[in-house]
């Protein structure tokens, strides 16, 4: 009987831990959003320095002034080169997550998350990050869902590490 109301009130822990931790999924894909357009942001603005100067000596070509810097012989020119390049990577890896995790379906956007994520920017929005318990019908079914699946994985582990104890331990 004890155990069976241990058992109970450890279901009931998981499923409100699992819903609590899901329903914040759906504000959290937003605020990452957001901070990636305030990175896109900054990026282009760094980027538009050499824009012009590209548009002025390039017809325009930042790959060509990028180049230029990287073939010159001078290492820091070198140097800014290879930067200029990280910052126009950066800006359209940050543009293909953003556009990515905009898509019309709540299950494309936390797939994009999962699988394009970047951990620092990903860190970063955590720590700044504030609860909220949003009412929209993703959170609430990703709640959901991740609620009975801390239930059924305790099952599973109860039930698989239960077979391995002695019987009448």
């Amino acid at each position: 009987m004890i155990t069976t109301a241990i058992k109970s009130t450890l279901d009931y822990c998981l499923f409100t831990l699992g819903f609590i931790l899901a329903v914040q999924l759906p504000e959290f894909i937003q605020q990452y959003k957001q901070y990636l357009a305030g990175k896109l942001s900054e990026t282009q603005w760094h980027l538009n320095g050499y824009q012009q100067i590209a548009d002025q000596n390039y017809q325009g070509s930042l790959p060509d002034l990028i180049q230029d810097y990287l073939a010159s012989g001078k290492q820091a020119i070198e140097q800014t080169g290879q930067l200029v390049n990280e910052m126009l990577a950066r800006k359209q890896s940050l543009a293909d997550t953003i556009a990515s995790l905009e898509s019309s379906s709540y299950i494309e956007q936390v797939f994009s998350l999962l699988t394009k994520v970047n951990v620092e920017d990903a860190e970063t929005v955590l720590s700044y990050y504030q609860l909220a318990i949003p009412l929209t019908v993703e959170a609430l079914a990703s709640g959901v869902v991740l609620a009975f699946t801390f239930i059924w994985l305790r099952m599973l582990f109860t039930g698989l590490f239960g077979r391995m104890l002695p019987q009448g331990a």
